[in-house]
């Protein structure tokens, strides 16, 4: 491997780890969010739809800024998180806060929409999945390592401390990061215009089995940002009364989504993707209702079971969508990810009301409900699919 390989890759390791650490990083302290400002749960919950919302904003607007080259705009985009993410931890006002995670969400969108990109243009083919691998760890780690940090030294001092300390990292890591990455060699493409952009995700979106891909990403994404964000508030109550420390190692169980992905990967393939990805959601299923028992080995048994399901089922929507158009590639993968990304927003939002209203009982039923809608919207899109995928 060359210095310039090595450069890049780690560059690439970090842009996933800053942006996936800054996305969740209130979704472990929402119990302390609606103390400090004195809201309800589903406020606090805004917190983490809001930012996801922007994301998928984001998402659909950046690729229009195709002539900007890429490694200018991932380094705007960790910079600019960084420095937001600094400034909300001494934010007191509920709505500004709110406003600054926004903002953040729109920052966010310049590295996942451009990274990838930046890969298949830059690496060499015959190395383009290791570093892939890599970048994609780095976003796996990262979102993993800002929800255990932060409930690890909100435990021991304060969120705002947690906050302003993982931003303070973040920060150093992209400067590095930008120091590091080399520039684009591949020629920036003229600019294509909005409507051009537009005209072909209409065309995308009057295809029913991208619609149909999108609903499972809205509703599979919601169902796991909804168990997770409330969950950890299950903990904190009795009977658990878990502190935030203990709390916050529970999004270790993120490591079997890396393990799962690989493993339902190579699954699709040998049972086919219909039944490969009914297997995920009925792991899925299994767990939510494992989390009904008020017993934390059960409890987390149904959350590893959850974690699993998902992210096999994650793994095989995302690629199942590329295969449904050969000229609109990134195009149908932005708008998977919009569907990804705006039903972790509204999802989680909902659970919020139900949570405050029916407890975890209520956030049992309606993550059931949308499973099954997910199980029947599947069997439809994948009922043509043979054994061999």
């Amino acid at each position: 491997m060359t210095v310039e390989q090595k450069k890049r890759s780690i560059s690439l390791l970090l842009a996933g780890f800053i942006i996936f650490s800054s996305l969740y990083v209130t979704q472990p302290i929402f119990n302390g969010l609606s103390h400090y400002f004195n809201v309800s749960l589903s406020d606090v919950s805004l917190t983490l739809s809001v930012t996801t919302f922007m994301l998928g904003i984001g998402l659909i607007i950046v690729p229009m800024f195709n002539n900007i080259e890429k490694k200018r705009m991932m380094s705007i985009s960790v910079l600019l998180v960084s420095l937001l993410s600094i400034i909300s931890a001494f934010v007191t006002n509920f709505h500004i806060f709110l406003i600054i995670r926004g903002l953040m969400g729109l920052a966010l969108s310049g590295v996942p929409s451009i990274a990838m990109a930046y890969i298949a243009d830059e690496v060499q083919k015959d190395r383009v999945r290791k570093v892939m691998g890599i970048y994609v760890a780095g976003t796996t780690f990262g979102g993993m390592s800002g929800r255990v940090v932060v409930g690890i030294l909100t435990d021991l001092a304060h969120w705002q401390v947690a906050i302003a300390t993982l931003s303070i990292i973040n920060l150093i890591l992209a400067i590095l990061m930008v120091l590091l990455l080399p520039a684009s060699t591949v020629q920036t493409p003229r600019w294509t215009s909005p409507k051009q952009h537009l005209k072909q995700y209409v065309q995308l979106l009057k295809i029913p089995a991208v619609l149909k891909t999108m609903s499972l990403a809205f509703l599979l994404m919601g169902t796991f940002v909804t168990i997770y964000s409330y969950i950890t508030v299950r903990f904190e109550r009795a009977p658990f009364s878990l502190s935030e420390s203990t709390i916050a190692f529970i999004f270790l169980l993120y490591l079997i989504g890396t393990y799962s992905s690989i493993h339902f990967g190579k699954l699709s393939y040998k049972l086919g993707i219909k039944r490969a990805y009914a297997l995920a959601i009925t792991i899925m299923i299994t767990g939510i209702l494992l989390t009904f028992f008020t017993y934390l080995p059960i409890d987390i048994l149904g959350l590893s079971a959850l974690t699993f399901g998902f992210f096999g089922a994650h793994s095989i929507q995302s690629s199942y969508i590329a295969t449904l158009t050969e000229s609109s590639k990134s195009h149908a993968s932005t708008l998977y990810l919009l569907g990804y990304y705006v039903g972790s927003s509204f999802l989680t939002l909902l659970g919020g009301y139900v949570f405050v209203h029916f407890e975890w009982q209520g956030i049992v039923v309606l993550t059931l409900l949308l499973t099954l809608t997910a199980t029947f919207i599947s069997y439809s899109l994948f009922k043509q699919t043979t054994v061999e995928g």
